[in-house]
């Protein structure tokens, strides 16, 4: 074996400028595998993170029923945030009441999706929703304050300290109202739910809604993954009230982000596929050649007692030599070009139906560069294999008269 990989490591370098371009050509498929698999995983938790902290949080306990002022009552909501107090695993937390109005400004009526919160928690839940203005409120104000959605301030044509009225339907069915102040106007990056999305301490929201309970309590783990183990916690937390709460995290709450990634999956997937054929493509080609150019030389080994075996073997291991150089060489483009075009921090443009784009990220994942070049190598001794079954085809006389 020793002295094959000697005689297939000088058959390599017999053509240099052949062998250089084959490598090269592996170490482009096998650095464009690695940066496109580097961008799909970084669009995927950029789009995670903006699901969970752009205000769904990673789970939601949530009333049972269809109705859309259906309430987790009082000692529901009490159990609820006592199992989360409780659990070391949760990050943040806080009460929601949502409701449907009218908020009336001088620059006219408009019909709205209001959310009454816990400032301080909701926050952090929220805390990649952007403040274009203004600040956010504390609840404890002596006149409620609230925040805006930009579509939505436009609308009304309203700026931070003006004031607003909010009219609704309570819970009871009598119309109330509150007014408030605009504390400030936030931009999530959703065109659409800004242009109709107000928020309100949930003191205001609930006596607006006349009400005591909640309609949704929603919390932040502080490792992600540990939302499924935390909802089922919770379920079982609130005892009896178990068949009036649903438990859901995030992912139950945003089935279009597992569309999504699949989608993402196959696209990549197809793209692999593609590069990888290619990589096959060149080295069959190189070798193909070699076998071409050398079938005096296998009929002379075969004459002085080479196998068939072996001058297969001899055939793949100059394969697998071309392979393995061009994805050594892969890897260091690959870890230099993920490097470099994060450097360049390119803006990306908004993806449809949101406003804001973002910085170009390219993350290098060792399981990425692990698995590219396995594909890489085994490519390349697929690629070396099939040509060398030629090589062997015919008897000896003929191969030495060519």
């Amino acid at each position: 074996m020793k002295e094959l990989c000697r005689m297939a490591v000088r058959n390599v370098w017999r053509c240099p400028r052949r062998t250089l371009l084959t490598s090269a050509a592996v170490a482009l498929g096998v650095a464009i595998m690695v940066v496109a698999d580097g961008f799909v995983e970084f669009t995927l938790r950029g789009l995670e993170q903006s699901v969970v902290y752009g205000g769904l949080g990673h789970v939601q306990v949530l009333p049972k029923g269809e109705h859309p002022r259906t309430r987790l009552d009082e000692g529901l909501v009490r159990d609820v945030l006592h199992g989360l107090r409780a659990d070391a695993r949760v990050g943040s937390f806080a009460t929601r009441v949502g409701f449907e109005g009218l908020v009336s400004a001088p620059g006219g009526t408009v019909a709205v999706s209001g959310l009454g919160v816990e400032a301080p928690a909701e926050s952090k839940i929220r805390g990649l929703i952007a403040l274009r203005s203004g600040e956010w409120f504390q609840g404890t104000e002596r006149m409620p304050k609230a925040l805006l959605g930009y579509g939505l301030a436009r609308r009304l044509d309203v700026q931070t300290r003006d004031l607003i009225s909010v009219i609704a339907y309570s819970d009871s069915g009598r119309m109330t109202a509150v007014d408030v102040g605009v504390a400030g106007i936030f931009e999530s990056g959703v065109i659409e739910y800004d242009a109709r999305t107000i928020l309100v301490p949930l003191s205001a929201a609930r006596q607006l809604m006349e009400t005591s309970g909640a309609s949704a309590i929603v919390a932040t783990v502080r490792v992600a993954g540990d939302e499924e183990s935390v909802a089922a916690y919770l379920a079982s937390a609130v005892g009896d009230g178990a068949q009036r709460v649903k438990v859901l995290t995030w992912r139950e709450l945003s089935p279009v982000y597992g569309s999504v990634v699949a989608l993402y999956r196959w696209i990549l997937r197809a793209f692999l596929g593609v590069l990888t054929l290619a990589v096959v493509l060149g080295v069959a080609n190189t070798m193909t050649m070699a076998v071409l150019e050398r079938i005096s030389e296998v009929g002379i080994l075969r004459a002085i007692g080479f196998g068939r075996v072996r001058v297969v073997a001899l055939f793949v291991i100059e394969a697998l030599f071309i392979g393995t150089l061009g994805s050594l060489g892969g890897v260091v483009l690959s870890v230099n070009a993920a490097q470099f075009l994060t450097w360049l921090a390119i803006e990306m443009p908004p993806p449809p139906g949101r406003s804001q784009g973002y910085l170009l990220e390219v993350a290098v994942a060792s399981s990425a560069l692990v698995a590219s070049v396995a594909g890489a190598v085994a490519s390349a001794l697929l690629a070396g294999f099939l040509p060398s079954l030629r090589a062997i085809q015919g008897q000896v006389s003929d191969a030495l008269r060519s």
